[in-house]
């Protein structure tokens, strides 16, 4: 089996049962950062596979127009031999193509996901400038603003901003203002609006690949989780489930993060019914069993490669 083919294997493997597999292990949420830590090495290493698999391939197809048995030590070496034009000018011809194909496909698909993040950017810092200038704060990154409907939520800017609206102050007692508060500002503090702004522009980068779509959607709801686990360790578990459900079903923009717009039955749940030490130990064990199986296929397949066993063609 060539190398190419491998990582061609390890991705279409990726693609079609991690959704699957990933969502089982992290069902019920025990351990959210290393849940997101799986997602990402996942997301990482699927799309680092595909293109070296692809590179790989084209530089194959290239070099086999005078030589299909010839086998190189080095791919990055056969590649240089065949654009030089060792291997003959129709293998050289094809090998220029080929590259500048790549490397257009991969910028069209870089151009893409930067637009889409700094499309994300603008309207964020827009939102959060728009909220200070409408809003009233205590000079804190705390904004209230008139609204009719209970909502709190975050906008990362310059400053950043924590929104929070009229009615969901006279909604919630001070214990449970206080806990969505600092749900709010633990996503601060751990710059969950960049991994998901992060995620996001790559699934819109890439919108055909349904793996990147889920990823996107379940590090968000994980990232809320990490949220919840510090706003209850300063302010206990009841008192931030009873903030989530009176704040469940509010709308926050597209680009903030809202402490009861994403798996609030989820959540509430594992709020509710926190894990017993045993299942979390169970629990974090398998996940770090996935996340090591994850990062290490792809690096055994190089070192598989660079020891003879896998050969860079076919």
């Amino acid at each position: 089996m060539t190398v190419a083919a491998a990582l061609a294997l390890y991705v279409a493997t990726v693609l079609v049962a991690g959704p699957r597999l990933l969502r089982r292990i992290i069902a019920d949420g025990f351990a959210p950062r290393l849940a997101i830590t799986a997602w990402l090495a996942a997301v990482v290493t699927v799309l680092g596979s595909a293109v070296a698999a692809v590179a790989m391939t084209l530089i194959e197809a290239a070099g086999h127009w005078d030589s299909p048995d010839a086998l190189l030590a080095s791919c990055i070496e056969r590649l240089n031999a065949i654009l030089v034009g060792h291997s003959g000018w129709p293998a050289q011809i094809v090998a220029i193509l080929a590259v500048a194909g790549t490397l257009s496909g991969l910028a069209v698909v870089c151009l893409r996901g930067l637009r889409a993040l700094r499309r994300m950017r603008a309207h964020t810092l827009d939102h959060a400038d728009a909220v200070r200038l409408v809003g009233r704060s205590d000079g804190s990154d705390l904004v209230v603003i008139e609204a009719p409907e209970p909502a709190a939520y975050c906008v990362a800017g310059r400053p950043a901003a924590i929104v929070v609206t009229s009615a969901a102050i006279a909604a919630l007692n001070q214990q449970q203002l206080a806990a969505v508060i600092a749900h709010e500002r633990a996503h601060l503090a751990g710059r969950h609006a960049h991994i998901v702004a992060a995620v996001r522009g790559i699934a819109a980068a890439l919108p055909r690949i349904r793996f990147l779509t889920v990823a996107a959607t379940e590090i968000c709801a994980l990232l809320e989780m990490c949220a919840d686990d510090a706003a209850a360790r300063r302010h206990g578990r009841q008192p931030l489930l009873a903030g989530l459900l009176t704040l469940s079903g509010a709308v926050a923009p597209a680009h903030g993060l809202a402490a009861a717009s994403v798996a609030v039955l989820a959540r509430a749940k594992r709020l509710t019914d926190p894990p017993k030490t045993l299942a979390q130990i169970r629990h974090r064990i398998t996940l770090g069993g996935a996340v090591a199986a994850i990062a290490a296929t792809p690096v055994a397949i190089g070192l598989l490669a660079l020891s003879g066993a896998l050969m860079c063609f076919a």
